[in-house]
């Protein structure tokens, strides 16, 4: 049973203005994802609107959650997924004590990252 759904878009270049400094990057993104984004623009915004969909997907907005407690691992084949570690407080305390399956893609083009997040029951 799907549980929640979120979904973000944002301009690669907003997000590559916000977090220009050392000191905003650190307080958004884990020090994985700085490292796994490179000198990537578009992945870094990607990342974010990750964030921001898992966010909404949880029906809380970002409150009570941090960016930082979101992060984005890429499997062997490169697919994007959470780390559920940090994140299973957050979705027992929105959605009750469950099994959780949460799907998680992202694309980009020139000018726009786009993120669609899913939180399912597991049966």
């Amino acid at each position: 049973m799907i549980l929640g759904t979120g979904m973000d878009i944002i301009e690669i270049e907003r997000v590559h203005g916000a977090f220009q400094t050392e000191r905003r990057k650190n307080r958004i993104f884990t020090e994985g994802e700085i490292e796994r984004s490179g000198q990537s623009k578009s992945r870094l915004a990607g990342f974010y609107a990750a964030k921001e969909a898992f966010s909404k997907a949880l029906g809380t907005g970002i409150k009570g959650i941090s960016f930082k407690e979101i992060e984005v691992l890429k499997d062997p084949e490169g697919k994007p997924y959470f780390n559920m570690e940090p994140l299973m407080s957050h979705l027992t305390g929105r959605f009750g004590e469950k099994r959780f399956r949460v799907h998680l893609t992202i694309s980009h083009d020139r000018e726009r990252a786009v993120a669609m997040v899913i939180i399912e029951e597991e049966n």
